[in-house]
């Protein structure tokens, strides 16, 4: 005990931005990366990160922070809260970080990670609310971002007269994000993005960039817990009914499979999908939180305007408006969206009800095919779900259960579990209806949307010792009715993972990784409708290390094995070694990689993670043979003021072309540059 009390006091003394910014980082880009693979490939990770960056600089007091604010950090499971809460409950308020390492569930690897971000001060100087105040306390923070490929894509050496689809606009991405927050009280958030191959103050976009996104939030004001006007996110239950912005699916730590309800909450992100344009409110009284809601925005849609009466027969999702279709579809139909959340929480036990209506400007009418009959039709859509989570001791039970009106009924529960202060465990049935919709589910599934499927989920996180860690999970799912490739009922898979980690320091982190899933689709080759198994085996090996104070080094190496029926296997091979330079004081921080790659279709993509510029990440899927590097520099010029610049790159081994459409680039070489800049005051 004495020598846990004595490593605790020595990562209190360090600096909150040396040694345990590494393990934190690192932790963030494990579970980043477990969630990439269904996510699209430029997908904006900026409302985790910069959620975690303002704990940085505002940490949280453990001694006041509700359930969702704890969640937000990441790194604590529902088990580690409730013993945190339970602890203060039943011993007062935390006098000395000191007190945390006496806590069930909290060892010195959860600590030192939780550190930079929280306190137990109550010193904190929330001033008076005015308008003098509110400018001389408030806090400003800008970013500009600016990123182009350097060789030339097909779509953009087409003429822009041409009757052939191209690219209207320049190669350039450029993004502007404003910040402001007063005493987490008042956040003023507002984003500009404009991607590359989208007209700039042209055409559709006279009004400059091609997507504006911008919110004004205000927290703790009497009855009013939150009130957001412009773009918000609504979080509840367990993602059946209700869940917009970024979700966790299936990860190595099972600990973190229940999903965090945050509720309301400004939208800053510029993924310009699954958010809401309009008001919403969270009122409290005492235990009782309503939140009612409206929202009224244009959505990208395929409309058919030639049919009497109109009708939508695809909606968008890729949020791109380059060519001349794309730019037509663009905001092309009106969508409504109302309704309220009522849920009463106290302790340890927490239940809520959501109901909410959905109204396009014309009906949606897709094409139907054998696998989709049960797709949502029509011009409205009505949704209810019933939600509830509740911890006993070392069990916390949570669940949802969701009907849409007029279609079918879905419903997730679920039990994790402390066996001991080293074994946790966790158990989740799903079982969604084939003709069940939602328009914003994000709930646990093998699918894409939480519809037609059955599953029993099993997960174990135990810790071996001081330096090994062993998680893993075993997933079993059924698909009632037919599905996307799969033109036979009852089909069946399966999906195993299974980690092993050790990490004997804060900077040595090493850990062997091996993940099976099979499951059917249809034979490609077979006259009449027959299924074939797909088996999917995915084995890496990552170690993190110090070289010196102020130089680490990563490795990988990751094998994957795809084979579909009688089928030749084939495999998928990938290296890489990165170097991160990062020293405890000084203005300049680089890291890079090289890595190389050979795969030998799409099948068998290996998907990789890469460190970007501030509030991004890449995670990119790696096919063919080749190289892939890429190096990104920060520069301090003064406080307040900094750079960060980024250049990637393919070198592709005997390929004439790369990509593929309007993207497609004559030769071997794939390169880009990123520059960003941030100014706080």
């Amino acid at each position: 005990m004495q020598i846990k009390i004595l490593l605790l006091m020595l990562f209190l003394l360090l600096s909150k931005n040396t040694f345990s910014q590494t393990a934190q980082e690192r932790e963030i880009e494990i579970i980043v990366e477990a969630a990439a693979e269904n996510l699209p490939d430029d997908y904006d990770y900026s409302d985790l990160i910069s959620q975690l960056q303002n704990y940085r600089q505002h940490p949280l007091n453990l001694n006041n922070a509700t359930t969702a604010q704890l969640q937000d950090l990441l790194f604590l499971s529902y088990l580690q809260i409730t013993a945190l809460q339970t602890h203060i409950r039943n011993n007062g308020k935390l006098i000395d970080l000191l007190e945390l390492q006496s806590i069930d569930l909290f060892d010195l690897q959860t600590i030192r990670k939780l550190l930079p971000f929280v306190t137990i001060s109550n010193t904190l100087d929330f001033n008076k609310l005015n308008l003098k105040n509110l400018f001389r306390y408030g806090k400003n923070d800008f970013i500009f971002w600016f990123g182009e490929v350097l060789q030339d894509q097909k779509g953009f050496l087409i003429p822009k007269d041409s009757k052939l689809s191209h690219y209207s606009g320049n190669p350039q991405k450029l993004l502007g994000r404003y910040r402001f927050d007063f005493q987490n009280r008042i956040q003023l958030a507002f984003n500009m993005e404009k991607d590359a191959g989208e007209p700039f103050f042209a055409g559709k976009n006279s009004m400059g960039f091609d997507f504006y996104t911008a919110s004004l939030a205000f927290k703790n004001f009497g009855i009013v817990n939150k009130l957001v006007v412009g773009d918000y996110s609504l979080q509840f239950g367990q993602g059946l009914g209700l869940y917009t912005g970024f979700s966790f699916g299936k990860n190595a730590d099972a600990t973190l499979l229940p999903k965090v309800s945050r509720g309301l909450t400004p939208y800053s992100s510029t993924n310009e999908i699954s958010y809401f344009r309009g008001v919403a409110a969270t009122l409290q009284w005492k235990s009782v939180f309503f939140t009612p809601f409206i929202s009224d925005q244009p959505v990208d849609a395929t409309v058919q305007t030639k049919a009497n009466p109109e009708y939508i027969s695809s909606l968008g999702t890729t949020g791109y408006h380059r060519t001349a279709t794309e730019l037509t579809n663009k905001n092309s139909a009106g969508q409504l969206t109302y309704g309220f959340d009522l849920n009463y929480a106290k302790r340890s036990f927490k239940t809520g009800i959501t109901a909410y209506g959905t109204q396009f400007q014309f009906p949606v009418l897709r094409k139907k095919n054998a696998y989709n009959q049960y797709i949502f039709a029509g011009k409205e859509l009505d949704n209810f779900s019933f939600y509830y989570d509740y911890s006993f001791r070392n069990f916390y039970f949570f669940g949802e259960t969701a009907k849409s009106l007029g279609g079918g009924l879905a419903t997730v529960n679920g039990l994790l579990s402390s066996l001991s202060s080293n074994i946790s465990v966790v158990l989740m049935y799903r079982n969604y209806s084939r003709d069940y919709h939602s328009l914003f589910n994000e709930a646990i599934a093998e699918n894409t949307e939480a519809v037609n499927e059955k599953g029993i989920y099993s997960g174990i996180n135990f810790k071996i010792s001081k330096q090994f860690t062993f998680s893993a999970y075993a997933d079993f799912f059924k698909f009632p009715w037919l599905k996307y490739q799969v033109y036979q009922p009852n089909s069946s898979g399966r999906e195993f993972l299974g980690r092993l980690t050790f990490q004997p320091s804060q900077r040595f982190v090493a850990y062997l990784n091996y993940r099976q899933k099979q499951k059917q689709q249809n034979n490609d080759n077979a006259k009449i409708t027959a299924l074939d198994q797909v088996d999917y085996q995915d084995f890496r090996f990552d170690v993190s290390y110090p070289f010196s104070p102020k130089l680490s080094f990563r490795n990988r190496a990751e094998i994957v094995k795809y084979q579909k029926g009688a089928s030749a296997a084939e495999y998928g091979l990938m290296v890489y070694h990165d170097v991160i330079f990062k020293p405890k004081t000084g203005k300049f921080s680089a890291n890079g990689r090289l890595a190389w790659f050979r795969t030998a279709s799409y099948d068998s993509r290996i998907y990789s993670f890469e460190n970007d510029v501030l509030y991004s990440y890449t995670i990119l899927p790696l096919q063919h043979t080749g190289f892939r590097t890429y190096f990104n520099a920060q520069y301090n010029f003064r406080k307040g003021l900094d750079a960060w610049f980024r250049y990637s790159a393919y070198l592709y081994r005997g390929e004439k072309t790369v990509g593929s459409g309007l993207d497609l680039i004559e030769g071997n070489k794939k390169a880009e540059v990123k520059l960003q800049m941030r100014y706080r005051f």
